[in-house]
């Protein structure tokens, strides 16, 4: 037991081992770095990751936080040793299922509709954030897909990539279905995410500047609504996620 309590003493019993996985027994925050709390990422409990520093040249150094890739959607973040409990895991490998995409269709009206209930809480939007009530643009997505059995990347230029391209957007939206997502920015970068509702109309988590701190609902269509048209001129595409991420098959 005190090593379930003891993340260190389990690192050194595996030599800071990069091939075995954890299990979080807690919820805990993800940062951008070693020593600076900028929050990239709220990581839910028994999420499962493998360490990536230190390593067993490294473990005398004092050191109060580590390196971590998690398996869902192998996104690469900083936590605190601090309050980490955890406990070794066994993966089994599944082989995706033949009906993947039909799962996933299938989940799209729970998934909005769990979106729907987000909006009507009270929320801001947090950079980072995925635990809820408040989220950043990509926090909510992933979230909705994960809180659905569907595992997506964290980041919206990820999950761009990650996702089937339907098409560059050309003032048409009658060719989206449902829980189709979308991509805005620029030439250079997607920098923000939003889901079809129907009808033109689609949910996001908007910050201060252009948008609405917390979750909306926006339109593609004609209007005269300023934050709706800002952000129908940054959409640059839309795509459709038709199989969910895997650790031993996906890109990463």
């Amino acid at each position: 037991m005190e090593n379930y309590k003891n993340p260190v003493s389990l690192f050194k019993q595996t030599n800071f081992s990069k091939t075995i996985w954890w299990k979080l027994k807690v919820n805990i925050s993800g940062y951008q770095n070693e020593t600076e709390d900028k929050l990239v990422t709220e990581i839910f409990k028994n999420r499962i990751f493998r360490l990536l520093y230190p390593n067993i040249y490294h473990y005398d150094n004092k050191f109060s936080r580590i390196l971590i890739q998690l398996y869902e959607d192998g996104y690469v973040c900083w936590i605190n040793l601090d309050g980490l409990v955890i406990d070794k895991c066994e993966l089994r490998k599944n082989e995706p299922s033949k009906n993947e995409s039909s799962f996933i269709k299938d989940k799209v009206p729970a998934l909005l509709k769990w979106i729907e209930v987000q909006a009507e809480l009270n929320n801001v939007y947090l950079w980072g954030g995925t635990l809820g009530p408040n989220f950043d643009c990509s926090g909510l997505i992933q979230t909705a897909f994960f809180k659905h059995h569907i595992n997506i990347p964290r980041d919206s230029f990820q999950i761009k990539s990650f996702c089937k391209h339907l098409f560059y957007y050309k003032e048409s939206y009658a060719a989206l279905q449902p829980g189709d997502l979308l991509f805005f920015g620029n030439q250079e970068k997607c920098d923000h995410i939003g889901i079809y509702k129907e009808d033109g109309l689609y949910y996001h988590c908007s910050g201060t500047d252009f948008g609405r701190n917390g979750i909306g609902l926006d339109t593609l269509k004609e209007s005269n609504d300023k934050i709706s048209l800002h952000y129908k001129s940054k959409l640059i595409s839309a795509g459709r996620v038709v199989r969910s991420y895997r650790w031993d098959r996906t890109i990463r």
